[in-house]
């Protein structure tokens, strides 16, 4: 290989499990070309797939405003012709050390590459990863993130010189890293500059020349730098919680979930919306449209879930999961679905690793950012003990479904109990208090004279939309420090419900305690109780799932911070008596 100059190399990584280079090629490899040499005692193996791209000829047709020009005059006729072709190709390199493990590396040159890549078989974070070892913390030059929510949306961030992270304005607790641009350190002389994400793009110094020596040791280079754990520092919120990319990665996990739904193993397996289903009527696992019988549920269960599909059979498979669909109905009479498998929430632990599936995005729990969020829980959130949230409470219910009389188990009963047995309570259950614009919500479903705003929900083996329920907190929170028309709303309704539970109070008293006027209300003496009610007595917050207690974590943060309000958590024994 004789000395060249390039101003730029574009590098993939095989995976560990690639052993010859027919798996990172998405074409045929036996009629490349093939050479191999020996470099510093490593032996090097390499397949070039080499093609010429384009070709398509255009003329003035292919031009609408050379049309137009001709158009102008019968004098004028402007013709054009032209059919460009370019060089494009890969270089497969295979790395064989004595000493280690066989290491496969695609370089790209040119365009339309990505046809003759098999991108299963690559390190989907090689490239991000090594950017962020690399790079020099304070000449970043342009951050691109993905925020996973019920809309997914992509961020582009360029800074006109080199800044640092802090320049770009990630929200690191939505945000997730795809890739990274910047300039590095001398420890790295042949860079310029560099773009990391699934590939590491390195732009080469004027004076880089590559030869067969010099192109091992970059390799080997970018391998070391991919092993460093500098990232860890330079963006701690990197990897603590995030989206698996690998598509080989999710499909184990996704192999997994399916072993527990087949075999029925749904202890670490609960349904919640994906995304905040307001005013529902009923929830069902068909089509309330095309179906004229049907069962109708309150809430969404895994176990209800499994009843009302098909039977797993030998062509079952996870397609088959993510092929169902969850139907709700609101009061306006209208249908909405869901794709069930985005209503999974699950977690399992793999070589180490915990991982969570949650509004249908796999995530990575990283060690420390789990021990970090179990302390903050341990610091921060406190269990409350009071009376006004009693113990042992039976919340059985008779309800008319198709004219037959069904026993549910309802934290509204609970709700109604703690009612009547405080005076100091008032029951907001079922009210329809004005928020952002429309009268249909539940502001909380009891108000303490203490002026705290108390939220319960049954925790139902694990089938509990609790993450759901932080994120109303939060939500419904905001409405009433922020929203005028929401605590209107509020003082409307104590002064003219007739519910049995609220008769005799302290109209006058409750009032008070919602002013209508903002520059009355002092936001950090109110506070926000999340009540679970479970059918265990040895139930702990520490056994709920870690998604769970991330979100409520996430939510006395925010409302400590932004609002100065402080949230603590009651877990309730309740029964089925």
């Amino acid at each position: 290989m004789t000395n060249n100059r390039l101003q730029k190399i574009t590098v993939f990584r095989g995976k560990d499990s690639v052993e010859q280079f027919s798996a990172i090629f998405d074409t045929p490899t036996e009629p490349l070309q093939k050479i191999s040499y020996s470099s510093n005692g490593i032996n090097v193996e390499c397949l070039i797939k080499y093609c010429e791209v384009g070709g398509h000829k255009k003329t003035e047709k292919d031009y609408p405003w050379i049309s137009m020009i001709n158009s102008l005059d019968e004098s004028l006729d402007y013709k054009f012709s032209n059919e460009n072709r370019t060089p494009s190709a890969i270089l497969g390199i295979r790395i064989i050390n004595k000493n280690a493990q066989s290491k496969f590396f695609l370089l790209t040159f040119g365009m339309h590459t990505s046809r003759f890549i098999n991108n299963d078989k690559l390190v989907s974070d090689f490239g991000i990863k090594i950017a962020m070892n690399i790079c020099d913390q304070n000449k970043l030059r342009k951050v691109n993130t993905t925020t996973h929510s019920s809309v997914s949306t992509l961020t582009d961030r360029q800074a006109s010189k080199g800044a640092s992270l802090d320049i770009f304005d990630i929200n690191d607790e939505k945000e997730f890293f795809r890739s990274i641009s910047g300039l590095t350190y001398d420890d790295y002389p042949f860079i310029k500059s560099f773009s990391g994400k699934n590939s590491i793009s390195i732009n080469l110094k004027k004076d880089a020349s590559i030869d067969n020596d010099v192109l091992v040791d970059i390799l080997m280079r970018l391998e070391s730098a991919y092993s460093l754990d500098d990232y860890k520092s330079k963006f701690p919120t990197y990897g603590r919680l995030d989206y698996v990319s690998d598509t080989d990665q999710k499909s184990s996990l996704d192999n997994e979930l399916f072993k527990c739904l087949k075999n029925k193993s749904l202890s670490k397996i609960h349904l919640s919306p994906s995304e905040i289903t307001s005013d529902v009527e009923f929830y069902s696992y068909v089509d309330p449209e095309t179906v004229n019988e049907f069962e109708q549920f309150d809430d969404i269960d895994i176990n209800a879930l499994l009843e009302n599909n098909s039977k797993f059979n030998s062509r079952s498979s996870i397609k088959t999961v993510k092929s169902w669909r969850v139907y709700f109905k609101t009061s306006s009479d209208e249908i909405h679905s869901l794709r069930a498998y985005d209503c999974i929430n699950f977690e399992i632990e793999m070589n180490g690793t915990t991982y969570v599936l949650n509004s249908g995005i796999w995530r990575s729990i990283n060690s420390d950012f789990k021990l970090e969020v179990e302390n903050y829980i341990d610091g921060n959130i406190h269990s409350r003990e009071d009376d006004f949230l009693p113990n042992d409470v039976s919340i059985k219910c008779i309800v008319k479904e198709k004219g037959k009389n069904v026993i549910k188990y309802k934290e509204e009963v609970y709700n109604s109990f703690a009612a009547l047995n405080d005076e100091n309570l008032f029951l907001f259950d079922k009210s329809k208090i004005n928020v952002a614009g429309s009268k249909k919500y539940e502001i909380c479903d009891l108000f303490h004279l203490n002026k705290e705003l108390i939220h319960v929900k049954v925790l139902k083996g694990g089938s509990s939309s609790l993450s759901h329920l932080f994120l109303q907190a939060r939500f419904y929170t905001d409405a009433f420090i922020k929203d005028i028309s929401t605590r209107i709303s509020m003082r409307n309704f104590i002064e003219n419900n007739s519910n049995k539970e609220n008769e005799s109070k302290d109209i006058d008293g409750f009032l008070s305690k919602i002013p209508e006027n903002r520059t009355e209300l002092h936001d950090s003496s109110y506070s926000v109780i999340i009540c679970i009610l479970t059918f265990s007595e040895e139930k702990e917050l520490s056994s709920l799932p870690f998604m769970v207690r991330y979100e409520l974590a996430k939510t006395h943060k925010y409302l400590k911070e932004e609002r100065g309000i402080e949230l603590s958590y009651a877990l309730r024994k309740v029964n089925k008596g």
